[in-house]
């Protein structure tokens, strides 16, 4: 694998979020919910690196607390997404015929809808909160997850090991999970390390349209809009919450595209 210094760059950043998020108790300097109305909208100092809020809380503890709801969402509303359209995908590409064609159009029907606008209809639906946001953007990002591991297996299940192994009176369950699961996984990690980042966008939408993580609750997308309605007098609200979500979405692309060139078995990605 060509580790570059994106590689580096991109890993870095992704293990500084996962350990802010795992370790957000000791690492933030401040109760992220502690108000100061001493202390409102001060620019960033020695006390507060990244300045204060409407209400004089630390931004600086608000950020790590925000990469804790932003990663733990993301890493979970994809997992489902990756486990409930994966196994839709295995099914459809291996059994073919009306199976195939009953859910990948249950799937060509969701995918019709952008994904934040699906999401948006589901959070209406259901109403605000941290799981009505992972089964919200669980439901949009399943189609991508069954249509690519769909094709993947309709490519591997014509493959002369396969064939040899239904020949010699294996069963579906041990042809897929045996012989078909370990050959796709790749394409899969993949695209589920970037689809982690659109979660983590989809989810700073809806709290940003209110729809999303409520107040209290420390949420990069509630932040921005805090922020918006401050650009004039405390700029930094904005500004540093928006470069949190841009910095972690970039670490995961970086990352998708490590995994990409480290899984490619042809190694077009390298070369």
């Amino acid at each position: 694998m060509r580790f570059n210094g994106l590689a580096v760059l991109g890993f870095g950043l992704l293990a500084i979020l996962v350990v802010c998020a795992l370790f957000a108790p000791w690492v933030a300097p401040y109760d992220p919910n502690a108000q100061d109305y001493r202390a409102v909208l001060q620019a960033p100092s020695a006390a507060h690196w990244l300045g204060t809020d409407h209400t004089g809380r630390d931004m600086l503890s608000r950020l790590i607390y925000g990469s804790r709801v932003a990663l733990s969402i993301g890493f979970t509303a994809v997992g489902v997404a990756v486990l409930v359209g994966g196994l839709l995908g295995l099914v459809a590409g291996y059994a073919r015929g009306i199976v195939d064609e009953a859910i990948m159009r249950v799937m060509d029907a969701l995918l019709s809808f952008p994904s934040v606008l699906l999401a948006l209809g589901i959070m209406a639906a259901l109403g605000p909160g941290i799981t009505t946001i992972i089964i919200a953007i669980a439901i949009a990002d399943m189609p991508m997850f069954a249509r690519i591991t769909r094709s993947q297996v309709l490519s591997v299940r014509e493959r002369d090991f396969v064939i040899a192994t239904r020949a010699l009176g294996a069963g579906p369950l041990r042809i897929i999970f045996r012989h078909i699961v370990p050959h796709i996984t790749g394409p899969v990690a993949v695209m589920a390390t970037i689809a982690v980042g659109h979660a983590i966008l989809t989810e700073a939408a809806l709290s940003f349209l209110g729809l999303g993580i409520q107040p209290p609750t420390s949420s990069w997308g509630a932040m921005m809009r805090n922020g918006f309605s401050y650009m004039e007098r405390a700029p930094w609200l904005a500004a540093f919450t928006g470069l949190s979500i841009l910095l972690t979405v970039l670490a995961l692309n970086l990352a998708g595209d490590v995994l990409r060139d480290r899984l490619d078995p042809r190694g077009e990605s390298r070369r």
